[in-house]
């Protein structure tokens, strides 16, 4: 493990590459959409001429070749290999092909880092099966999926994985399902929400504010307590089947990991 690196996968805007790179760290960037990309070239040609940023225009997926991608013209972060993620909303979206590498392979290539983020729309389970036990990075993030959360919460703890957080995705606060509660008003569940977020979520980092659609602070300086997996499995739980009864959690949330 490199101390000193943090990958970002899913780039997007460059929000948390930034932020990466203000706290010291070099950065591995991973980004599939071409038109990012090459806005990201820019944005952090200082950065990369220097040898502190990698910039790799990829996708990652089970093997090296070329997949079709789905652009969505309307929010670039919805881009993804799935049409129905891309197109959700009845968003605008168009196909493109681009170049796929396994996990594994990039791990090789260019290190394992001490963190890394993840949230490219649905292919974040590719990242985790390229991870082996041996050779982990000590702090790991992911998109929560309300499907199949639990699945990949007991991957991560295969992986030597053994304390957790589920947090909010807008205010990086940790989880708390009463807060969704179906049973309650849909304004007062937005009231507790906001009041909860206030007091326990982090929007900003040592002057640095978390832009809406960052994925918040590193791992290590995340609000709320480490949690084993049942505890954190329980919690999952309770918010899948909140988002079952009410259809929708008006939310979402990153489970984070540490060895």
């Amino acid at each position: 493990m490199q101390a000193d690196l943090v990958y970002d996968v899913g780039v997007n805007d460059g929000a948390d590459s930034s932020y990466y790179l203000g706290k010291g760290f070099r950065v591995v960037g991973i980004e599939a959409h071409p038109g990012l990309a090459q806005a990201l070239q820019q944005r952090f040609s200082q950065e990369i001429a220097a040898g502190r940023y990698t910039l790799l225009n990829v996708g990652v997926a089970e093997q090296d070749g070329m997949l079709p991608f789905w652009i969505c013209d309307d929010v670039s972060e919805w881009s993804s290999f799935s049409r129905e993620i891309a197109s959700r909303n009845g968003s605008r979206h168009h196909e493109e092909y681009v170049l796929t590498r396994p996990f594994s392979r990039i791990l090789a290539e260019h290190g394992v880092p001490y963190y890394c983020k993840v949230d490219i729309e649905g292919n974040d389970r590719h990242c985790l099966d390229g991870i082996s036990p041996n050779d982990a990075p000590q702090f790991v993030s992911i998109e929560m999926s309300h499907r199949n959360g639990g699945r990949d919460l007991t991957l991560l703890e295969s992986l030597g994985y053994r304390r957790f957080k589920i947090l909010n995705q807008l205010s990086f606060a940790p989880a708390l399902p009463l807060l969704n509660s179906p049973s309650r008003p849909a304004a007062v569940n937005r009231l507790l929400d906001r009041l909860y977020s206030w007091r326990f979520g982090k929007r900003e980092d040592e002057g640095w504010v978390f832009p809406n659609g960052s994925s918040g602070p590193l791992a290590d300086s995340t609000p709320g307590r480490w949690r084993p997996l049942s505890q954190t499995i329980a919690t999952w739980r309770k918010l899948q089947k909140i988002h079952d009864k009410a259809g929708s959690l008006n939310v979402w949330f990153d489970i984070h990991a540490t060895r």
